[in-house]
């Protein structure tokens, strides 16, 4: 347990950096989640900064480290809301598509999980930087300012994740699919 000096130093640096970085962590929690989601993703960003106020870096690492914290965070809530929004279009849309469109959808979400889990299979490192440029658009100067590395490192860091990102989707699509659509034959064969 904290003593008082310690812990009017914990609060006096944690107020601080709520009031130095909470528009920059709204913002980039912005880019990432839907607007009705931000105040919950900054809120529980800062709750976890706040629990972990003796590993917070000083000075100009703080920033990246928010971002860390803001980043799985977000991941939590991506996961989350996506499975929710995943059974709920699902629960949607299949009592209204015929068998052909079905089979597309099948198909179409195949390649989704392989890009997914091409992705999913990428370092961690890797991931982050793909999101920075990719998704966020960022430049490989604001990309390198947020990894906390210079901007031709970034771009360096880019272009190789870019590189595994697709060795491994490539690797994925040549194994066999997970869902396959049936055949004339095995259709005629099959009991009605």
């Amino acid at each position: 347990m904290m003593g008082n000096d310690t812990m009017d130093t914990a609060r006096a640096r944690f107020d601080h950096m709520f009031a130095t970085f909470e528009m920059p962590i709204r913002r980039y929690c912005a880019r990432r989640v839907d607007h009705g989601s931000v105040d919950d993703v900054v809120n529980d960003t800062f709750a976890v900064a706040w629990r972990k106020i003796d590993l917070a870096p000083e000075a100009d690492a703080i920033l990246p480290w928010l971002y860390g914290v803001a980043y799985r965070v977000i991941q939590q809530s991506w996961r989350t809301n996506g499975r929710i929004a995943r059974l709920r279009t699902r629960l949607e849309t299949t009592a209204d598509r015929s068998v052909g469109s079905l089979d597309d959808e099948l198909i179409e979400d195949d390649e989704r999980r392989r890009v997914l889990a091409a992705a999913a299979s990428l370092a961690e490192e890797d991931q982050e930087v793909l999101r920075l440029t990719l998704w966020e658009e960022l430049s490989a100067a604001d990309a390198g300012t947020a990894l906390g590395v210079s901007a031709d490192a970034a771009r360096q860091r880019a272009s190789r994740a870019r590189r595994r990102l697709a060795d491994e989707f490539r690797r994925l699509e040549s194994q066999p699919s997970s869902w396959a659509r049936p055949t004339n034959e095995s259709k005629e064969g099959s009991p009605s």
